[in-house]
């Protein structure tokens, strides 16, 4: 009986804790170039536009070490893409998931959002601390990337 109410419990929670982590939830996760925050941090907000001309359209582009900013990602076009915050490291990585991957499936990475058309979604992000010299936003979409669809960021101090 006492296994059984344990059993229970876990089944209860572990999805609860699966949805957290995939929708960026999952504090404890730190990167090089950073790690996911609490909107109740953010110090400010930029507002990005992707583009079916594979581009992202930043309203501002300057970032500091110790920022805490909340992107508001709107896809404005009908093809899906990505907004992802990495490295080169990560970049690397990412793609080689992308090609394991079967086309169109969505990341529920804590650094990146799946945009389907029209669609705006947001992510906060705490860029500290920050051990690369540059953070990479990209839409790893196969041939996006490829395409232009990214910025990369050579961090402030």
């Amino acid at each position: 009986m006492k296994y059984q109410k344990h059993a229970l419990l876990l089944a209860l929670l572990l999805p609860a804790v699966a949805m957290a982590q995939m929708n960026g939830m999952d504090m404890s996760e730190q990167f090089a170039f950073g790690q996911p925050a609490q909107e109740s941090a953010v110090t400010r907000t930029i507002y990005v536009e992707a583009t079916d001309t594979m581009r992202l359209k930043f309203d501002s582009m300057r970032i500091r070490r110790g920022e805490v900013v909340k992107f508001v990602v709107r896809n404005s076009g009908q093809a899906p893409h990505e907004f992802a915050i990495g490295d080169e490291s990560f970049r690397k990585e990412h793609l080689l998931e992308m090609r394991k991957q079967m086309a169109g499936m969505e990341h529920h990475d804590v650094n990146v959002l799946s945009l389907k058309g029209g669609e705006t979604k947001t992510i906060v992000w705490r860029f500290d601390p920050v051990k690369s010299k540059s953070v990479l936003f990209a839409c790893y979409v196969p041939g996006h990337f490829e395409a232009g669809m990214y910025h990369r960021h050579v961090m402030l101090k």
